[in-house]
């Protein structure tokens, strides 16, 4: 018995040296990958057409088809990760021997081991994706031995095959100095996005239940469709908030088996469900109430419901909070700036402050009413009342209808004094708001 207590703790201790060891080499000092491309008007456009190709393209019949993405293209994409996500600096270069890609990431660490710093080499090849040696840090694995630790991490921790379906799809990988082309065979029942077609996807959405409980949005969606049949269709988005908001109270009060914080999720879900894009669905479960009636006064409230008077800034304020239920506070700033910059190039509205101000407050009180159970509480008692200049403050003096040349002459880009004064601006308007006191990050 003593051996075997011995053995084991002579197991345990030496797994803990080999995984310390692991992390010191894996993590540095410094980071190796300087961040050069910065979210703009072009950089924004690039993403943008790369993102509606590779919708088209998913949307098509065809099994089999490609995906072509350019320099321009691929620099807009790390320009818009660093923004969502400042401490991640990314890089990828294309050549005609393959794909370059690197990241250094800033970790809460010790200086001695706070950046993570990764890189692989993409090569073009006839026969699936082919990785070369990869880079964490001090270590090199095999491009082959990393995608065995993928494949391994998606079989237990997500579900299995997963990996191997995906890693499948691509049959083939061309690159050169101006573009990747990757050639994919599609898998229906991974990708199938229609109710009945069960796919994967939709599966481990179901089994992991990421966003929330469906039953309990389920139920707010329900109750904000028959409130919304007997409003008026010039309403502010107050209205509803309050109106969900006072619900949540409720059902928090009564019972301690309702938590603040998830009734507070579901409510918000419902909400940016019941007045966003009928997509965000897929990312909970079947909610949406097709009834023709509801149908039609929920068609019309979307286009009509206002927030300071205007339809545009409730829709800011509510797909801004849809994007921090689904991603994060960093990403949801960094799409609402994108959306900008995509309108001061030519056709759009030009780059606004005030929607500006209506994506960060979206973003802010998606996180303020799910972040603590005595912070969901206390948002709870101040939304079932809010009014609509409670939930965003005067747009008066904010900035509207800059085209590209207006913004880089008054403001050049989005790390300007300028530009950080104009946001810092915007909080401060928020902050002097309630709700939007109860918590700031």
């Amino acid at each position: 018995m003593k051996t075997l207590i011995k053995s084991f703790v002579f197991i345990l201790f030496a797994l803990i040296i080999t995984g310390l060891t692991l992390i010191y080499f894996a993590l540095q000092s410094h980071q190796s990958t300087v961040q050069v491309n910065q979210i703009n008007a072009a950089s924004a456009k690039h993403s943008q057409q790369l993102a509606q190709r590779i919708v088209n393209t998913l949307k098509q019949k065809n099994t089999v088809t490609s995906i072509s993405i350019n320099q321009h293209e691929v620099n807009g994409l790390t320009a818009l990760l660093h923004r969502a996500f400042p401490i991640v600096n990314a890089d990828v270069r294309l050549s005609k021997y393959g794909a370059a890609a690197e990241a250094s990431v800033k970790l809460p660490l010790p200086s001695f081991i706070k950046y993570l710093n990764i890189n692989a080499y993409i090569s073009p090849s006839t026969n699936g994706l082919a990785i070369d040696e990869v880079s964490i840090g001090g270590l090199k694995v095999s491009g082959e031995f990393f995608l065995s630790l993928l494949r391994f991490a998606a079989d237990n921790f997500v579900k299995e095959q997963l990996a191997d379906k995906a890693l499948a799809m691509i049959t083939a990988v061309d690159i050169d100095e101006e573009r990747l082309i990757a050639h994919l065979s599609l898998d229906n029942e991974l990708l199938a996005m229609k109710k009945k077609d069960a796919s994967i996807l939709m599966s481990i959405r179901d089994d992991l239940a990421l966003f929330g409980n469906v039953e309990t949005i389920s139920f707010y969606y329900q109750s904000l469709s028959e409130f919304a049949l007997q409003q008026d269709k010039n309403a502010s988005i107050a209205l509803y908030i309050r109106h969900l908001f006072d619900l949540a109270n409720a059902r928090t009060s009564i019972s301690n088996e309702y938590l603040a914080v998830k009734e507070n999720q579901a409510a918000i879900t419902a909400l940016v469900i019941y007045f966003g894009a009928d997509r965000f669905e897929l990312f909970v479960g079947d909610v949406i109430v097709r009834e023709k009636e509801q149908l039609v006064v929920r068609n019309r409230l979307r286009r009509h419901t206002t927030l300071q008077n205007r339809p545009d800034l409730q829709k800011h304020f509510i797909y801004s909070m849809a994007l921090q239920l689904f991603s994060s506070h960093g990403a949801s700033d960094a799409i609402g700036e994108f959306k900008e910059f995509l309108d001061t190039n030519k056709g759009g509205s030009g780059f606004s402050f005030a929607d500006l101000q209506a994506d960060r407050a979206g973003t802010r009180l998606a996180m303020i009413v799910t972040k603590s159970e005595a912070q969901a509480k206390r948002a709870q008692t101040i939304l079932a009342l809010v009014t609509d200049d409670q939930l965003l403050p005067s747009i008066e003096g904010l900035q509207e209808g800059l085209n590209e040349d207006s913004f880089e002459k008054k403001f050049k880009d989005v790390k300007s004094k300028d530009y950080q004064q104009t946001l810092t601006e915007i909080d401060n308007r928020l902050k002097s708001l309630p709700v939007y006191q109860l918590g700031w990050e």
